[in-house]
C-alpha cells in the first residue's frame, strides 16, 4: 500500500520533469534550426565551394590538397574519389548546383532521422533535435548529413562494410564503427570494411600531401586543442567501450559516440553520430530486424 502511495505521488514529480525535459528540448531545437537558417541565409553552401574547388582542380592537374585551416573554404580533406564526383557540375550554374545539392542534404537529414520514428512519439523530441543539427549540416552544403544517412540506413545491414568505408573515405573517423564489428565477433565484416577503406583512400598517395592541413582552424571546438591526453582518453575509452559492448542493443550508439569522440574538432552538427545506434535501437524496439548478434 505504501508504495502505492509513492507511486502516485511520485507520478506528478515524473510528469513535470517530463514536460520541463520537453521544453528543454524545444527550445533547443528552435534555436539550433535559427542558427541553420541563418547558416544558409548569410552564406549557404560555402563548403560546396570547396568541393567544386577540388573538382576544378584536379580536373585541371592543379593541387589537391592545398594548405590552408579548417574552415578556409578551399580546403578540401577528402579522399579524391569525391571530388572526381564533382568534375561534371564545374561548369553548371553555381547557384543551381548549390540549390541541388543543399535538397539532396535536406532529405538526407529527413532520412537519417525517420528510423527513430518507429520507436513512437518518445522519440520525437530527439528526432527534431537532431534533425535540426543535421539541417545546420545541410546549410552548410556540408557531406555530413548524407554521409549519417548512408551509415544509419547500412551500417547494421549486411552491405554495411561498404557504408562504413565511404563514410571512412570522407571524414576517417567512422572507420572506429569496425569497433563495432569485432567486438561482434564479425571479423570478416571487420577486414572488408579496411580493404575497402583503404582501396578508397589510398589514392590520396598518389598527390602531393605536402599542404595537407591538420590544423583545426579559429572558432572551432578542439578537445585535443584544450588537452592531448583528456582527448586520447575519452576517445580511447569510448573505442574500448564499443568492444566491450558491442553485443548489447547499444553497440552502434556506443560506436556513434566514439567516432564523435575521435573528431580533432567538433562541429555542433557532428553529434549526428548517434544517429546511427539510435536508428538501430529503434529497429529492435519495433521487432525490425536490428543488428545481428545482439543480446538484450
Amino acid at each position: 500500500m505504501t508504495l502505492t502511495t509513492a507511486s502516485v505521488r511520485a507520478r506528478p514529480l515524473v510528469a513535470a520533469a517530463a514536460l520541463l525535459a520537453v521544453i528543454l528540448v524545444a527550445l533547443a531545437t528552435y534555436a539550433e534550426l535559427g542558427y541553420a537558417w541563418s547558416v544558409w541565409t548569410n552564406d549557404g553552401g560555402r563548403d560546396i565551394r570547396a568541393y567544386l574547388g577540388a573538382a576544378e582542380r584536379l580536373r585541371d592537374g592543379g593541387v589537391l590538397y592545398r594548405p590552408g585551416v579548417a574552415n578556409d573554404t578551399e580546403l578540401y580533406r577528402y579522399a579524391p574519389w569525391f571530388a572526381a564526383l564533382w568534375i561534371p557540375l564545374v561548369d553548371l550554374p553555381r547557384d543551381a548546383v548549390t540549390a541541388a545539392w543543399v535538397a539532396v542534404l535536406v532529405v538526407a537529414s529527413l532520412a537519417s532521422v525517420a528510423p527513430m520514428l518507429r520507436a513512437g512519439a518518445v522519440a520525437v523530441p530527439g528526432a527534431a533535435l537532431l534533425l535540426a543539427f543535421q539541417l545546420e549540416g545541410a546549410a552548410y552544403g556540408n557531406v555530413q548529413p548524407l554521409m549519417i544517412a548512408m551509415l544509419v540506413l547500412g551500417a547494421a545491414r549486411a552491405s554495411g562494410p561498404l557504408w562504413v568505408a565511404l563514410a571512412a573515405s570522407l571524414k576517417a573517423v567512422p572507420i572506429v564503427l569496425v569497433a563495432v564489428y569485432l567486438g561482434r565477433g564479425e571479423y570478416r565484416r571487420a577486414l572488408v570494411t579496411g580493404a575497402l577503406t583503404a582501396l578508397l583512400v589510398g589514392p590520396m598517395l598518389l598527390f602531393d600531401l605536402s599542404g595537407y592541413s591538420t590544423e583545426t582552424g579559429g572558432g572551432q571546438m578542439s578537445l585535443i586543442a584544450f588537452s592531448p591526453i583528456v582527448f586520447l582518453a575519452l576517445a580511447l575509452a569510448a573505442t574500448l567501450g564499443t568492444l566491450r559492448w558491442a553485443t548489447t542493443r547499444h553497440g552502434w550508439l556506443l560506436g556513434g559516440f566514439a567516432a564523435a569522440a575521435w573528431l580533432p574538432r567538433f562541429l555542433p552538427y557532428e553529434i549526428s553520430f548517434v544517429l546511427v545506434g539510435l536508428a538501430d535501437l529503434a529497429r529492435g524496439r519495433t521487432g525490425l530486424p536490428a543488428s545481428r548478434n545482439v543480446r538484450s
